[in-house]
């Protein structure tokens, strides 16, 4: 069985997606699952707590005017956290005297620096949360801030002149679901000197790939001599690749700058597509056109590797400065001011060689429905949703993006313009204390599989909750008994599921070394913490397989509850797996 909350990030082949309905698809949860504790903002007439400190840079200097932020998790799943808000003094000090029991994360930023989180044991660390209870006292805390890294640098063409208006991403390599792919880390532009600059980096290796504007936002520009091919602008890494395997690493120092890291646009022969989208009834305004390299498993933005394009009136579409290759042609109609769009949609393959591509045809239809319910198996479900304001259900495919929606106070819901392929479930903010026990999806059990619309067809989608779910506690220490903040714990079924991450949970200690993971199916787990590791392989199954020697064995029923102390796995034994990773 699986957890809820619920990311069933499913790897896909070619699913079809579509803009979602009435809401935008909520961002992924964060890398770890917050443990629970008393809610911040819960408590009326308890004693306030109180929490100081100083905000240093790394060479000990106070930061002054930094602004720090004791941020608390909602009173209830939907609604807004508690955030307090204080600036550091001359001294770099700060005091929050008026903080209402629960849990928070401590961070702070300022303009030149990268953002600090306290307890944090790297720059990508989410850091350790803070448990306050009633009338509670902390000290002396310290965080720390990094200097920020720039680089910056010109972009040319072919002859040595500027390119104004070329997108900057900033790229490092980091681990998602236990595959390593490049991760954009920044973003600029050139001026009119063809200059840019991209700042606010943390140390660390990255990558700088250069992309001309013209060419990703797939302007209508004509060659202005009948039959000729025009060369265009490719997007090159540094120095001058057009691959990523041709990319050089650049190391960024805290606090340093690197000059002079210019990039020279290549060019080459670039094509047109141009076509019609056809339907049977009237075509919806506005439409956009979303066209994506097939072979591209970047993550990067649609634009570098194709393009997007208002759809005309008249239904005609045209994309400009298309290099070789094949590209999957989406039609997307357009969410005006929150109202749902029509249930309209279409998908074609192009393939380009040597030559634009005339009249192409892109067939629009209705789209599946999928109508669903969600029903407590304990009681009425309906109680339990009016202790949240918003339960947002996603379906995601892996292309290009997903359809979103909302429960019904009566626990209904409705996904329109869903396209056809396949999808993963995503539950946020549901009904605490609960675990997604089963799905059904067109009368067909897919509580571990793909909710799959490549038919044609939609379906009724059934969710049933559980309020027997059950949760695990515990603490890292050292070899002395000491707790360990700021340390990594990663809860994983014995047979992972179908997702990429395997059913995976993480969760980082608290300032007491604690840690908690909630709303868990029964099953059985294994559980290991962590001394140091890319969080991306936390989520990894095929890493974790190597690692249940080392991990605490765990069989839950329904409802219970276990508790485990635990020591963290070396960061010498993880740097082994991680040098046979490819």
């Amino acid at each position: 069985m699986r957890w809820f909350p619920l990311s069933l990030m499913l790897g896909a082949s070619a699913a079809v997606g579509q803009v979602p309905i009435a809401l935008p698809p909520p961002p992924p949860p964060p890398p770890f699952a917050p443990s629970s504790a008393p809610t911040a903002g819960s408590a009326t007439n308890q004693k306030p707590a109180r929490v100081e400190g100083t905000v240093f840079s790394l060479n000990g200097d106070p930061v002054r005017k930094a602004t720090v932020r004791l941020q608390g998790g909602a009173a209830q799943p939907g609604q807004p956290a508690t955030t307090y808000v204080e600036a550091a003094d001359a001294a770099g000090k700060f005091i929050f005297d008026n903080v209402a029991p629960g849990r928070y994360t401590l961070m702070a930023e300022k303009p030149g620096f990268i953002n600090a989180r306290y307890g944090a044991r790297s720059n990508s660390n989410p850091g350790s949360q803070l448990v306050l209870t009633e009338g509670m006292e902390m000290k002396d805390l310290t965080l720390k801030m990094t200097p920020q890294g720039v680089i910056a640098g010109k972009v040319v063409d072919q002859d040595g002149d500027p390119i104004t208006g070329v997108q900057i991403q900033i790229l490092r390599s980091a681990y998602s679901a236990g595959r390593r792919q490049l991760q954009p880390a920044g973003f600029a532009n050139t001026n009119d000197l063809g200059e840019y600059r991209a700042a606010n980096l943390a140390p660390g290796k990255y990558y700088v790939l250069a992309a001309d504007r013209r060419q990703v936002g797939g302007f209508q520009e004509q060659p202005g001599r009948a039959g000729e091919t025009p060369n265009g602008n490719i997007a090159t890494y540094y120095p001058n690749g057009a691959d990523p395997s041709s990319a050089v690493p650049l190391e960024v120092a805290a606090g340093g700058e690197l000059r002079g890291i210019d990039v020279r646009l290549l060019t080459g022969k670039v094509y047109g597509i141009r076509g019609k989208a056809v339907s049977s009834s009237p075509l919806p305004s506005p439409a956009i056109v979303a066209l994506r390299r097939k072979d591209d498993n970047s993550g990067f933005p649609p634009g570098l590797n194709g393009g997007t394009n208002q759809l005309r009136p008249d239904g005609s579409f045209e994309f400009r400065n298309i290099l070789p290759g094949t590209y999957s042609l989406q039609f997307n109609p357009v969410n005006m001011n929150g109202s749902a769009p029509p249930n309209v949609t279409g998908r074609v393959d192009v393939t380009v060689n040597n030559a634009d591509v005339e009249g192409v045809v892109l067939p629009l239809g209705p789209g599946p429905e999928i109508e669903g319910t969600v029903r407590l198996e304990e009681g009425d479900v309906t109680a339990v949703l009016k202790t949240i304001s918003a339960w947002q259900i996603v379906l995601t495919s892996s292309d290009f993006g997903g359809a979103g929606t909302r429960v019904n106070a009566d626990g209904t819901f409705r996904f329109a313009n869903v396209g056809n392929g396949k999808y993963s479930l995503n539950v946020f903010s549901g009904p605490p204390a609960t675990y997604l026990k089963s799905v059904r999806f067109a009368g067909q059990d897919v509580t571990h599989g793909f909710i799959d619309t490549t038919s044609g067809n939609g379906g009724t989608l059934e969710l049933v909750l559980s309020s027997k779910s059950a949760e695990v506690a515990g603490s890292v220490q050292n070899d002395k008994g000491e707790p360990l903040a700021g340390i990594a714990v990663t809860l994983w079924p014995k047979t992972p599921d179908a997702s990429p991450t395997g059913g995976s949970r993480q969760a980082p200690t608290d300032q007491n070394g604690g840690f908690q993971f909630k709303g868990l199916a029964p099953g059985d787990y294994y559980l290991a913490a962590w001394e140091e590791l890319d969080f991306g392989l936390a989520a990894s199954p095929e890493f974790l397989s190597h690692f249940t020697a080392e991990a605490s064995s765990i069989q839950l029923s329904e409802g219970g509850h276990e508790s485990r102390d635990l020591k963290p796995v070396p960061a010498d034994k993880i740097a082994v797996e991680v040098a046979k990773l490819p």
